[in-house]
């Protein structure tokens, strides 16, 4: 971007023309928000000038609205057409806490509607000065009861954060039906609510930027909101998050049926969440959401590595989750999630709801240092379908919380499909759980493949199996080991399974290779 001339300049500086053209478009391509009334000093409202400065752009078919280093309090900052809003290194835009300077409609600093081609970029700061209290518990999230009652009896104190009644409790950006929407380089730090939100977008690109929320404190700070959106991409990015950091919804706005969500990529980024860092769902009402790649992703000190929760009639395919390093730590009681993995759920936000469909979901090449019990569970009317499970080394380690929830390592049910190769399970020797069962439950399960796995139970000293099958029908096990300590390498039960067959396993070192619940059952078993 070329110096800015000086004082000479009105409203705009010429930028060097590659074509030579000397138009008035091209003298006007660049707005400095100062020559519009801002003064870069905190005390002084700059948000009529901010909108003066984009409404000049638009009025001239577009530019970039140019923040010089300085702080600006502003309300809601509406973009229009071809216009984009580039902060300077050392510019910092603070939200304004007077309710007149935000538009009916756009609780946002930064706001967009039915707009073309806009971005905001650069390497300036956005401040949404978030403010909580500390309070006892208002009422029982009832997707959490059951975490909530275990704290409860343990005697954790049960106060929790809230937003203040006194904060503006308003999102950074609300993006709406918005086509080309580039998010490049900024900081982004102490949204009151959802710091992204993108609702029935096309073509989002995201890249290099930085989103901070406070860990403990940040309740409902989301990082990026994929709302009824398609094609997105969202790269090279570092998010700290209360909540959950990247997440894709089906939602459906002014009465109208929700979009689908097709065709979104995350890759290359660094995520801490107090929730969920890459997840689909809860709000997925009947659309389709398809085609997502979660890739090559770094996720630390977090309370869950990644997840799909599909509750309200969505379906929900040809999901990849790979190339990933996940470390868990459990957070306090009032956040989703119990430091595993990864939970996959189908189910119903209610009686009435309309239930949804999971199917064709690869999970590969994942390191995974954990606390909680990994769950993949479908429901008794719509089990998932095809789950892929390959190249995964999970180490369960003791929870640093005295609410303890954990039991199995991975437990997964209702499947139709189920395929996992290369899956290595250990558990922590020094410091255990006594609540540590098996390694893999497997419950009402057809159709399955158990390919190159390694485990034992949670307890070297209890005679938990390290592989639990209860109803599975149609499975094979092959090429499996039993490592050392390992008390019962197999356990089967259920009246349901059938036709199991376990050939090539290297379970020497199991006390018992495998037992069975009756001896019925062995007339269901293949030996090789």
């Amino acid at each position: 971007m070329a110096a800015i001339a000086g004082a000479a300049c009105a409203a705009a500086y010429t930028t060097p023309s590659i074509s030579g053209d000397t138009s008035a478009m091209a003298r006007k391509s660049v707005y400095n928000v100062k020559d519009f009334g801002a003064t870069g000093n905190r005390q002084d409202n700059a948000t009529e000038a901010f909108r003066r400065a984009i409404d000049a752009g638009t009025a001239n078919g577009g530019g970039i609205v140019h923040v010089p280093p300085g702080a600006y309090t502003v309300g809601t900052i509406q973009l229009k057409d071809h216009v984009t809003l580039d902060l300077s290194a050392g510019s910092t835009l603070f939200l304004s806490q007077d309710r007149n300077d935000f538009i009916r409609g756009g609780r946002a600093m930064i706001f967009a509607e039915n707009a073309r081609n806009i971005g905001v970029t650069g390497r300036g700061t956005l401040d949404g000065l978030a403010q909580y209290e500390f309070a006892e518990m208002r009422s029982v999230d009832a997707r959490i009861s059951k975490e909530i009652e275990i704290a409860r009896q343990a005697g954790v104190d049960m106060r929790r954060y809230y937003r203040s009644s006194e904060a503006m409790n308003t999102f950074m950006f609300i993006i709406n039906d918005t086509t080309d929407f580039l998010l490049e380089g900024v900081s982004i730090i102490n949204s009151p609510l959802w710091t992204v939100r993108l609702n029935d977008c096309d073509r989002v690109f995201v890249k290099g930027i930085h989103i901070y929320s406070d860990l403990e404190k940040g309740v409902n700070a989301d990082g990026i909101d994929i709302c009824s959106s398609s094609n997105v991409t969202i790269s090279d990015s570092v998010i700290v998050s209360a909540d959950d950091s990247i997440c894709v919804k089906a939602v459906s706005r002014n009465g109208k049926k929700a979009n689908p969500c097709r065709n979104i990529t995350v890759n290359n980024c660094v995520l801490t969440s107090s929730s969920t860092p890459l997840k689909i769902g809860t709000e997925t009402v009947e659309t389709e959401i398809s085609h997502i790649l979660f890739n090559n992703c770094v996720i630390r000190n977090s309370n869950k590595g990644f997840g799909i929760d599909v509750l309200d009639g969505a379906t929900v395919s040809d999901i990849v989750f790979s190339n990933l390093t996940i470390e868990t730590n459990r957070r306090h009681w009032n956040w989703w999630g119990d430091a595993e993995m990864c939970k996959i759920l189908l189910s119903k936000r209610n009686p009435s709801s309309t239930l949804g469909s999971i199917r064709n979901i690869v999970i590969d090449n994942i390191i995974a240092n954990v606390m909680g019990t990994s769950k993949i569970i479908g429901h008794p009317d719509q089990p998932l379908e095809n789950i892929r499970i390959s190249n995964v080394h999970m180490s369960m380690n003791p929870e640093d919380y005295k609410d303890k929830r954990a039991t199995h390592a991975f437990v997964v049910e209702d499947v139709v499909g189920l395929t996992i190769r290369d899956l290595a399970i250990e558990w922590s020797v020094g410091e255990t759980e006594k609540k540590w069962q098996s390694a893999l439950a497997l419950n009402r399960v057809g159709d399955l493949v158990v390919d190159s796995f390694s485990g034992r139970q949670g307890l070297v000293t209890k005679d938990a199996p390290a592989i639990l099958l209860e109803n599975i029908s149609a499975g094979i096990l092959r090429d499996c080991h039993a490592p050392e300590g390992t008390a019962t390498f197999v356990h089967i039960k259920g009246d349901a399974t059938q036709n199991i067959l376990l050939k090539n396993n290297r379970l020497k070192k199991a006390g018992k290779e495998i037992t069975f619940e009756t001896d019925k059952l062995k007339e269901n078993i293949d030996l090789k």
